[in-house]
């Protein structure tokens, strides 16, 4: 062997002896230096947890009746093994949930700090659709299917904007601090509520979820189960709702607007909203919306009720804010009563017509009431008396009692959140959104029978007519009555509040609800359906202008009134929006609803096919 090779033997053996020597070193360094990091690393990868999801309260109404419960359902959930997500899994998972590829790689990208925990794509899959995965489970990439609890609601679309529903949907700052008062701290991504009580009392509901330790193989299955902390319950509520007068209020509604659309051929009308109180604790013992939603379907329906003209997610009772028309001549009845600018045996004159301050306002079809006082006028909703009346009074007092009243702030529910304030006709807020423009007597006369910048919602109008019927105390209205924890035992329980006393006498309160009596006495514009209910009631119809009225849009027709007259047990607000009179549209619904109170049933006093009416609120 000549000396070049020999060299070349000897350079290449001291560079294999020089890789032993450095890959003895590495396998030195991982096997004994980082022996306890990597077998925790192992054991991480082998060993993972799950949650195990706590059992949601249920709902309850008043009568114990099952509203809101759970039942067994499979969830599909994948999770990221440490290599990333697998793409033939992500596009077989796509076909068989029928779940756009596109979708779930963005809750991918939202849940890239998450590995190791389960990204939940759908919730109560079929047997057939279980078959389908199961049979490719041994190729599927870190696929679980687990059984959870699945939210049910026992009566579909009925009380839907009470109860809501649950959704992963991003939560506003405001919530999240509520429920966090209530010791639950959000994180992004949960199933929470997202309207109603389900949103409302998410911490009481939501129970605390557990805990388990799996093994799980190379593709995310798990193969052994290890330590668990089991899950504890969430609490159940008892709401003030009474379930057949929920039902009974949201086919009366129904029935009214069906019946508008197709006798009348009304093309705006579609949307109605009643709510109905305990005068003398506040207590909601019914809030109707139509349309309505099925509750069970709401997640698959969603994106097509979000786009619905009709606004069938929309809470109208608490969140709507209408002119209210004639049913607002008790605040100015009231104004000019405690002003001493009139007196209940005033006589007023009505000739149909009144032009003042260069404005003429007329009576329904310009119906000349003549003489006439202010209970009459209140029977016959005589526009022109409470023109004259709300000029003595003044928009500064009507304001004011219009405030007294509750009107152009929230009422005070706590149990359903997004309550709107509304609107109070006045010089201030005139100025505020004209830039300062005065306010003007003709402006006066339109306030004064509930139009001009009036806006309030169901919930105010209902509330304000609760002051009236038990004498002046405003009531806290409320929709949950007790909090049951899973052990039966009552954690927390509801009673009255009188948030405050009015600041208006018991004589004129006395003489509103006798003037709001004659309303449906004969001769009054409530009277035919009234007549029939069987118990002594008042109340007060309305049809409220609305923008556009000229180029043919309907009216909203408005009826509120509580029973019995002289013990109230009940008040019932009512609008049908687009529904022109209030007399012969929202009428007939407060009657079906006030029937069934008291009987149980409903016999036909809410009939639409009536005589002819006298209303005369409209504005012209």
């Amino acid at each position: 062997m000549n000396k070049v090779v020999l060299r070349r033997v000897r350079v290449i053996f001291v560079f294999v002896v020089a890789i032993f020597i450095l890959l003895s070193g590495r396998l030195a360094y991982l096997q004994v230096l980082k022996h306890d990091y990597y077998l925790y690393r192992a054991e991480k990868n082998r060993f993972t947890k799950i949650t195990l999801p706590a059992t949601r309260g249920e709902i309850y109404d008043a009568g114990g009746r099952l509203l809101v419960s759970n039942r067994p359902g499979f969830v599909v959930s994948l999770m990221d093994m440490g290599e990333g997500y697998d793409d033939e899994t992500i596009d077989y998972l796509s076909e068989v949930l029928q779940i756009d590829a596109g979708e779930i790689h963005e809750a991918i990208e939202g849940r890239r700090y998450m590995r190791y925990l389960p990204l939940k794509l759908k919730s109560d899959i079929t047997m057939e659709t279980i078959s389908r995965l199961s049979e490719h489970r041994w190729k599927l990439k870190g696929v679980n299917i687990e059984t959870r609890p699945i939210r049910e609601y026992k009566c579909g679309a009925t009380a839907a904007h009470i109860l809501g529903f649950l959704g992963q949907a991003p939560v506003d700052e405001k919530t999240r601090e509520r429920w966090s008062e209530e010791g639950y701290h959000y994180e992004e991504g949960e199933l929470v509520g997202q309207e109603g009580i389900e949103r409302a009392w998410e911490p009481l509901l939501r129970g605390v979820d557990g805990e388990q330790r799996i093994e799980i193989n190379n593709m995310g299955q798990p193969i052994n189960y290890f330590e668990r902390r089991e899950p504890e319950s969430g609490h159940s509520i008892y709401l003030t709702l009474d379930l057949g007068l929920q039902q009974a209020a949201e086919e009366a509604l129904a029935r009214q607007v069906e019946s508008i659309v197709k006798k009348e051929g009304d093309k705006y009308a579609g949307r109605a909203s009643a709510v109905v109180l305990d005068p003398n604790s506040g207590a909601v013992l019914a809030m109707a919306n139509y349309p309505s939603y099925d509750l069970n379907k709401v997640g698959e329906q969603y994106a097509r009720l979000l786009q619905d003209p009709q606004r069938p997610l929309s809470n109208s009772a608490i969140q709507g804010c209408y002119p209210i028309g004639s049913t607002f001549k008790m605040v100015t009845g009231t104004a000019a009563l405690e002003g001493g600018v009139l007196s209940d045996r005033e006589i007023l004159t009505c000739r149909g017509v009144l032009s003042l301050y260069g404005d003429t306002k007329t009576c329904y079809r310009s119906t000349a009431h003549g003489s006439l006082n202010f209970y009459r006028a209140m029977a016959v909703s005589c526009n022109i008396f409470f023109y004259q009346a709300g000029l003595r009074a003044g928009i500064d007092q009507i304001a004011q009692y219009a405030r007294e009243y509750g009107f152009g702030s929230p009422t005070g529910l706590e149990d359903l959140l997004g309550e709107a304030e509304g609107v109070v006709a006045s010089r201030e807020y005139k100025a505020a959104v004209t830039e300062g423009e005065p306010w003007y007597p003709a402006e006066t006369m339109s306030a004064a029978i509930g139009q001009s910048y009036n806006s309030m919602t169901p919930l105010q109008v209902a509330n304000y007519v609760a002051i009236i019927a038990n004498g002046g105390t405003h009531y806290r209205p409320y929709l949950v009555q007790k909090v049951v924890d899973s052990g039966g035992e009552v954690i927390r329980e509801t009673s009255p509040e009188p948030l405050r006393k009015v600041q208006i006498s018991a004589a004129t309160l006395r003489k509103i609800r006798e003037a709001m009596r004659g309303v449906t006495r004969p001769g009054g514009t409530g009277y035919y359906h009234f007549s029939r209910l069987g118990v002594p009631s008042a109340g007060k119809t309305g049809t409220a202008e609305v923008a556009g009225q000229g180029r043919g849009i309907p009216a909203h027709g408005l009826y509120v009134g509580y029973a019995p007259y002289e013990n109230p047990e009940i008040v019932v607000a009512v609008i049908i929006e687009h529904s022109g009179s209030g007399a012969t549209t929202a009428v007939p619904a407060a009657a079906e609803i006030m029937e069934y109170y008291f009987t149980g049933q409903i016999e036909g006093v809410g009939d639409s096919e009536t005589e002819t009416e006298t209303e005369t609120e409209t504005e012209t």
